[in-house]
């Protein structure tokens, strides 16, 4: 078995987990260490590679950090991915990745969201999708059950090294917003919470759908008049290259949060003018320069357990946290694994 990277390698081509596309994506992530990766010719790749590293339960940022420091042969690589899975990953699961990689490969991606399919015992009213579609944004109450949403806050401050009802313990100088915390039981509860699915299933229009594995944060509130509440810029996390294909984020407050407590914020209905508003713009103005806070952003109040599900077109953020309890959410977001990605970044 070759144990050197080579961009020649096959997305059919597996090792001992049996996966496709794994050993590819093991020689890319080692070719552009090296600095010998094309990127180009392997643009239209980007969506497989982020959808098998989310749907085998790892996410995109501890696999690339692995690869980027260890450089390891392919059979290492999977023997890292063993030990962080806590096991093989189920056949099952197997199968429906392998079956995944080859749709990639051999289908055309779908347009979304799919208008037409009938998702049973949906948990978005007729007024939930209304209130969806004006604004680009909407909030499922008790998405994920108060006991969960704590448990999920308590293992992050554990994580931390922190005490919530010590505030001297929140500024050890170390922290600054995100939490790199991934492979956690009651987090992997939370990503599979059923509500959160069907919310999601509901805007895409299919049950098609992968679980990222992403960061959480706890936003602290201000200390001594500093702002110390992370990017509360608004921004997009997605290239805004017109057209921006369909897409949606999401986050579960697991503790409650009142407007001043550094809520999440955005600027509804924006996805509906974007367009005219980059169009607008002079091919010298960066769109990510301007002043987005003109755009009359609002801040998402919500309980722990709520969930904010928002359209990724619309300049959003974090607030200031000028309260007096840390704001702290989990990143969740659901997608197929056809969804739109523009090849060009702006």
């Amino acid at each position: 078995m070759t144990t050197k990277p080579e961009l020649s390698i096959s997305s059919l081509e597996t090792g001992e987990l049996g996966l496709l596309h794994l050993r590819r994506y093991w020689s890319k992530r080692l070719l552009e260490v090296e600095g010998r990766l094309d990127q180009e010719s392997v643009r239209n790749e980007y969506g497989l590679d982020f959808t098998l590293m989310q749907g085998l339960g790892l996410g995109i940022v501890e696999p690339a950090e692995y690869l980027f420091h260890q450089r390891p042969s392919y059979a290492e690589f999977e023997q890292w991915i063993v030990q962080k899975l806590d096991g093989r990953p189920e056949r099952a699961l197997a199968e429906r990745l392998n079956k995944m990689v080859r749709c990639y490969m051999e289908q055309p991606p779908r347009s979304y969201p799919i208008e037409e399919k009938d998702i049973q015992e949906p948990v978005l009213s007729a007024e939930d999708l209304a209130f969806w579609q004006e604004n680009g944004y909407v909030v499922l109450r008790n998405a994920v059950p108060a006991e969960d949403c704590r448990n999920a806050e308590l293992a992050i401050w554990d994580f931390l090294g922190m005490d919530p009802q010590i505030p001297e313990s929140w500024y050890d100088g170390t922290h600054i917003f995100w939490v790199p915390l991934f492979q956690h039981p009651i987090l992997n509860k939370n990503r599979a919470a059923p509500r959160i699915r069907k919310a999601f299933e509901q805007l895409w229009g299919t049950d098609d759908l992968w679980a990222t594995v992403d960061r959480s944060s706890l936003n602290r509130p201000e200390r001594g008049g500093i702002n110390i509440s992370g990017p509360s810029r608004l921004h997009w996390d997605v290239s805004i290259a017109l057209p921006i294909p369909f897409g949606v984020h999401g986050l579960l407050y697991l503790s409650d949060t009142s407007a001043e407590q550094g809520a999440f914020r955005c600027v509804p209905g924006f996805h509906h003018r974007i367009d005219q508003w980059l169009e607008r713009l002079a091919p010298e103005q960066n769109p990510r320069e301007q002043d987005l806070e003109s755009l009359g952003p609002v801040p998402i109040t919500g309980s722990a357990g709520d969930f904010v599900l928002w359209h990724h077109a619309l300049p959003h953020g974090s607030g200031r946290n000028l309260a007096h309890y840390p704001r702290v959410v989990q990143y969740i977001t659901l997608f197929p694994h056809d969804h739109g990605i523009h090849p060009v970044w702006k």
